[in-house]
């Protein structure tokens, strides 16, 4: 019995000596301050649900070559956030775990933010000074840097090849009014005629159908900048763009613990990406940026542009 006794006893001491260092080790974490560079908070990020797939395969890929966003990942804006999003927290000195989180749309996830039910997404500077629940970063797209094209049936870009547009006010346009920027550039294009559509599917639909000869579209990084939805194919107007008169930042949740800092380790993020040259790779490879057009006419220019555009001389 007495070897017997001796084992237990060994045993029983090994399970105490083990449980008192997970005790100790609890009290250290328990101890350890926030603000700890070796921390790893969590940030919910809301993506809408037409792009949440595609996001939330990224986050759980075990190679991270989908995160840097430095390869060509078209029509996935939520993505180039998500990524430009973790990029700047680790620039910023805070080791964070993007969390997706599925939205229907962009309001609602607007919303989430703003009553602490999602931490940060990304949207325009009016819509995040319009929210006293909300902080907002440094810029991530400076005003005017977002670009969007004329875009039109197959049938339209193949009649105007050779003739390309200067202005669209003998044409028909078509959006969507929720759509804020769209709307008003459009409204300032002065069309034929400007139509308010349901849905994305819509306008595509409503253009194919020749009830309407034009919308506002990024541009695409594929093949010829087409767009296809549905099976239904836009093309851009040759030699013409258009440009969003707001900047886009990050948006976030007061709610958030640390909120505060979390904004400042951001904004440090922000500056050294816009620095380095990460943030302007990421618009380019995802085509919110597309080189191709680098040259084409701005048909809303700002001043600084209009006096821009007038030095550079015709072909």
């Amino acid at each position: 019995m007495t070897p017997r006794t001796g084992a237990v006893s060994k045993i029983a001491r090994t399970s105490i000596f083990v449980a008192v260092s997970l005790f100790v080790s609890a009290l250290a974490a328990i101890g350890s301050s926030p603000a700890n560079a070796a921390e790893t908070i969590d940030i919910r990020f809301p993506v809408r649900e037409s792009e949440f797939d595609t996001v939330f395969s990224c986050q759980n890929d075990s190679n991270p070559d989908c995160r840097p966003c430095l390869a060509d990942r078209p029509d996935s804006a939520s993505l180039v956030m998500y990524s430009i999003l973790q990029e700047a927290l680790n620039a910023g000195g805070l080791a964070a775990r993007i969390q997706v989180v599925p939205s229907p749309n962009s309001e609602r996830s607007r919303k989430m933010v703003s009553e602490g039910f999602a931490d940060i997404k990304s949207d325009w500077d009016f819509n995040i000074d319009a929210d006293p629940e909300v902080l907002k970063s440094l810029p991530i797209l400076r005003r005017g840097e977002v670009e969007k094209g004329i875009y039109v049936s197959q049938d339209t870009f193949v009649l105007s090849s050779d003739t390309p547009v200067s202005d669209v006010h003998n044409m028909s346009a078509v959006s969507i009014r929720t759509w804020r920027l769209d709307w008003e550039v459009l409204e300032s294009l002065a069309p034929a005629s400007l139509t308010s559509a349901a849905t994305k599917e819509q306008i595509y639909a409503l253009i194919n159908a020749g009830r309407a000869d034009f919308t506002l579209l990024e541009f695409s990084s594929g093949p010829g900048m087409v767009r296809n939805l549905q099976d239904i194919r836009l093309y851009p107007m040759q030699g013409v763009k258009v440009i969003l008169p707001a900047s886009q930042h990050f948006m976030i949740s007061r709610a958030l613990p640390n909120a505060e800092k979390i904004v400042k380790a951001l904004n440090s993020g922000i500056e050294a990406l816009h620095a380095n040259g990460f943030i302007h790779q990421c618009l380019v490879n995802s085509g919110i940026i597309n080189e191709q057009v680098r040259d084409w006419r701005i048909l809303n220019p700002t001043e600084g542009q209009v006096a821009h555009q007038k030095t550079v001389p015709s072909n």
